[in-house]
């Protein structure tokens, strides 16, 4: 049934990326389930805009595609098949999805495929529009624990890391023996040292990745490390949920270095095995690591599936580490960029008269 009154609406939302300090790498039975918990930090000035449009009627014909997508001003055939396909899991849970048809508007503070996840931004900022949409059609607002909780739910159909994106600071997804859920993520207690970390992250190759995280994913079933990493995995989630809330950075710093190369570890003993860092990677990982040993600015870094570095540091040793990215930027050469960013507050709403 075609509610007309839905005609027209506009929902714009902003939601940033977030950089994973345990990794989830590998996949359960169902859709989009995690094999380990995770945890992340929200960033604030990598984010994604979604604007979502409920076309109207008159406006289509059966030629209307159900989903048309802009990215930055440019029409996005490339991006479409994704989007769709989130559209079809969530039309599950909202099927009233097939009755309309939408355009959306999008646009990244960040270039695509910087080694920020694009993905983990703009699935969760388009869930978060979903989710006001539902409200409508509802005719009521779900709670402020409700709403959060159905935007991750959603998010997490399009892209698993997404669902994190929702909350501000810091959040877990993946159930435990005492905590959290396959289903959503959950806002996670950190010390205030986490609420201003810094993020500088280190491109190195902004090109699209040889390997896409899902096909990565599906590699972790037959692995046959897979078991020993899932484990691994849990026991380091124990220990950094506690290190966040307690404030400390040089036991949880080590500890995501760890889990970032235990990541490219796997990769590169999957069947087939591939390597994503490149000879940058290497080097700035060794000069980050003489740094922090010459001068005990707790500097760590960490890698998502790609080649870039994402450096965290307090916010007190800001004007150290921006010397020495100078110096890092100089030696790695002219091709690589640095994108700064913190740790942020989650999504916002943009509302209709504010917008774009």
């Amino acid at each position: 049934m075609t509610h007309k009154k839905l005609d027209g609406l506009k929902f714009t939302w902003w939601a940033p990326s977030n950089i994973a300090l345990v990794k989830y790498w590998g996949k359960k039975e169902g859709h989009q389930l995690p094999a380990n918990p995770s945890v992340s930090l929200t960033l604030n000035e990598s984010k994604t805009r979604v604007e979502l449009n409920v076309l109207k009627t008159e406006e289509c014909s059966q030629n209307t595609p159900w989903i048309d997508l802009y990215f930055s001003g440019k029409k996005m055939p490339s991006f479409i098949p994704k989007i769709e396909k989130f559209f079809k899991h969530a039309s599950e849970e909202l099927p009233f999805l097939n009755d309309y048809k939408f355009l959306l508007k999008t646009e990244n503070t960040f270039p695509h495929s910087a080694g920020i996840a694009s993905s983990a931004s703009s699935m969760a900022a388009l869930a978060l529009n979903l989710v006001e949409l539902e409200q409508t059609v509802k005719g009521h607002n779900f709670s402020e624990t409700e709403f959060w909780q159905r935007a991750s739910f959603l998010a997490r159909m399009g892209s698993g890391s997404a669902c994190r994106s929702v909350f501000p600071h810091a959040a877990s997804w993946g159930e435990t023996d005492n905590f959290g859920s396959d289903l959503f993520a959950e806002r996670v207690e950190c010390h205030p040292i986490f609420k201003s970390m810094y993020d500088s992250i280190v491109v190195v190759n902004a090109s699209e990745k040889k390997v896409s995280s899902r096909a990565g994913h599906g590699l972790m079933n037959d692995h046959f490390y897979g078991k020993a990493r899932y484990h691994h995995a849990l026991t380091n989630w124990h220990h950094s949920i506690e290190w966040l809330k307690d404030g400390s950075w040089d036991n949880l710093g080590n500890l995501v270095e760890e889990e970032a190369l235990s990541l490219h570890a796997m990769m590169m003993t999957s069947r087939p095995g591939y390597i994503l860092m490149e000879p940058q990677t290497i080097t700035a990982i060794h000069l980050v690591r003489e740094y922090r040993y010459r001068t005990g600015v707790p500097l760590y870094f960490t890698l998502d599936a790609g080649p870039n570095l994402h450096l965290l540091y307090p916010e007190e040793y800001r004007a150290d580490v921006s010397k020495f990215l100078v110096d890092l930027k100089d030696q790695l050469g002219a091709n690589v960029s640095i994108i700064d960013d913190k740790v942020g507050t989650g999504p916002y709403r943009i509302k209709e008269k504010e917008q774009l």
